[in-house]
């Protein structure tokens, strides 16, 4: 009868230690638009471009602040384009303020058309526990950014 005592406890303590900001799961509706882009190296093989960027993006609706991220472009000599990269938000979400990175994949016809996937990684400070996955489409320079996001 002990032991079951114990367990009953130990059960209770582990369901009260679920974190009380968890957040249902919300869309994102986001747009993304590049402010600088650099370009930190360029290189040809095969008939392929392949070119490594730097740059920074103003951020605006469900996550609102500026970006910086790194890029690598490869222009196919087929003429379609793929990307991909990291980067680091400073943001606003739901009212919360903090640094969040994020990993992105992409393709399209470079500049015009593109779409892709984005997946938050990590948050700090109010971003901390802040998780985000979904599509974004659109241009170089700008693009709208769907899915859903929550806070454990």
């Amino acid at each position: 009868m002990r032991k079951l005592l114990v367990l009953v406890v130990a059960a209770s303590a582990a369901l009260g230690a679920v974190p009380a900001s968890a957040t249902p799961p919300s869309p994102v509706n986001a747009t993304f638009a590049v402010v600088t882009a650099t370009t930190t190296s360029t290189r040809t093989a095969g008939g392929n471009t392949f070119m490594t960027l730097t740059r920074t993006a103003a951020v605006s609706g469900t996550f609102t602040g500026v970006t910086t991220d790194d890029v690598l472009l490869v222009m196919h000599a087929n003429g379609t384009t793929s990307l991909r990269g990291t980067g680091t938000c400073t943001c606003t979400v739901d009212g919360r303020s903090g640094t969040f990175v994020y990993g992105f994949r992409g393709s399209g016809i470079f500049p015009t058309s593109g779409t892709g996937r984005y997946v938050v990684r990590h948050g700090t400070g109010g971003l901390a526990g802040l998780h985000a996955s979904g599509p974004f489409s659109g241009d170089f320079a700008v693009s709208t950014v769907g899915g859903r996001y929550h806070f454990d």
